[in-house]
């Protein structure tokens, strides 16, 4: 064992799964991922007469949870479970000892410090120490086992300090002077970015634990109104018989049977506007719009739930599509053909003698003509057009910039997202938070 290292969640997390007798905790709380390894922890032996002895001791306050030190709903399932927990008001002692390994935890709140982040912050408890901790705060033992167990203890640390200077030279800390350079690097990222007040951090922190920005967007919604691309060089349609022909066939799909082409797709739309009327509340002031966080997880599932169905329905509409681009390709061409048959001299000005006697090569050219331009313009395909029918869902947290400003705050209250009370603390805050310069 180091006399001093550095242990993170997943450090925490293995001391505890690998204890095989006894396993004593105390902190100021205790985060979901602590719970998760000891419910692990006892599930695995839960069948073993020989199961290790789960000791947990926590400042039981909601002033604690709020400062970031721990998860309550962890803290009821291990209650639900059966664990041993005991309350030490305003303890923040933290130490973990599993079976004869300890540390003293120096545990920063998880509002300051991330669970993954490697920090110096753990040292290794004597012999000595791991047994008066265990009476001290866990009552482990009698009078009797106590005095033999301390016994026991002294005798084991009398013979590590045979070794003591071995042990200093084999482990010392990393120190190093501050030098000039550090001095000015630290000076200049303060002025970038002003360190807050702890309590308006963790005010920070509660909203944006609370809220979230989310924009939901539902694209390629308007391809019903798809319109025909016809390119001057195709055909120029200066020719005013020939555009009033074209106006009422320029529309993709027609309006009596867009109900039926779009009907699945229509619906899916009205699913979007009732998730957002349901789940958001649109902020005039940002672009997004606000869901409670409690709500998230059902959110996403409905979404997800409309992404599966929207696969669906891409393909029955792709069919439905091509059908109708056929139809409308086809009433085109007749379309062209008869205003052609009509308007021969607009295609065949030249030799006129040759074809004005000629209804039957009249009406063969203006098909090949018409047949001509509908092969020039280039058709939209179905599955290129349905493919860009998707949903996007981005995410953004509240910021501290947010919190200050005094026309989002009032839209919270507003919308009933906040109290009065909460509006008045949030104002407060923002008032005293103060940058300073150097």
């Amino acid at each position: 064992m180091q006399y001093y290292t550095m242990i993170n969640q997943q450090g925490i997390n293995s001391l505890i799964e690998n204890s095989k007798r006894d396993l004593y905790i105390c902190m100021p709380s205790i985060h979901e991922e602590v719970g998760e390894a000891i419910l692990k922890l006892t599930s695995k032996t839960g069948v073993n007469k020989d199961a290790p002895s789960v000791h947990i001791l926590i400042d039981y306050d909601a002033q604690t949870f709020r400062q970031g030190y721990g998860d309550h709903q962890t803290i009821e399932t291990l209650r639900e479970k059966g664990l041993d927990i005991k309350k030490l008001q305003n303890n923040r002692i933290s130490f973990i000892i599993s079976d004869e390994i300890g540390y003293y935890l120096f545990i920063e709140s998880r509002s300051l410090i991330p669970a993954d982040k490697q920090t110096v912050n753990a040292v290794k408890i004597d012999p000595v120490s791991l047994v008066r901790l265990k009476m001290y705060f866990f009552r482990a033992c009698d009078t009797n086992d106590f005095e033999d167990d301390l016994t026991n203890a002294i005798i084991e640390e009398s013979k590590q300090l045979k070794d003591a200077i071995k042990l200093v030279d084999e482990r010392t800390a990393m120190v190093a002077d501050i030098d000039s350079n550090v001095i000015i690097a630290v000076k200049e990222d303060l002025r970038n970015n002003p360190p807050l007040k702890p309590d308006f951090k963790r005010i920070v922190d509660f909203y944006s634990n609370k809220f979230q920005y989310v924009k939901l967007s539902f694209d390629g919604s308007g391809i019903s109104n798809r319109k025909i691309d016809i390119p001057p060089e195709v055909f120029p349609l200066s020719d005013a018989g020939l555009k009033k022909c074209l106006e009422t066939r320029l529309n993709l799909f027609d309006e009596d049977i867009k109900g039926d082409i779009f009907k699945e797709l229509n619906e899916i739309k009205d699913n979007v506007r009732q998730i957002r009327e349901y789940y958001l509340t649109k902020i005039k002031s940002r672009d997004e719009s606000l869901l409670d966080k409690n709500k998230k997880a059902n959110f996403k599932a409905k979404v997800e739930l409309l992404r599966t169905r929207l696969s669906d329905v891409k393909k029955v509409i792709m069919k439905k599509m091509s059908e109708q681009i056929d139809k409308t390709k086809t009433s085109l061409l007749n379309e062209l053909q008869i205003y052609y048959e009509g308007n021969p001299q607009t295609f065949m000005a030249k030799h006129a003698n040759l074809w004005k006697n000629e209804p039957e090569y009249v009406r063969l050219e203006a098909y090949n003509k018409a047949n001509e331009l509908i092969h020039k313009l280039k058709w939209p395909k179905p599955h290129e057009m349905v493919e860009k029918f998707e949903f996007t869902v981005n995410y953004s947290d509240i910021t501290y910039e947010d919190l200050k400003n005094e026309k989002f705050i009032a839209e919270l209250k507003e919308k009933g997202l906040i109290t009065s009370k909460d509006s008045e603390q949030l104002a407060n805050f923002s008032k005293g938070v103060q940058i300073s310069g150097f």
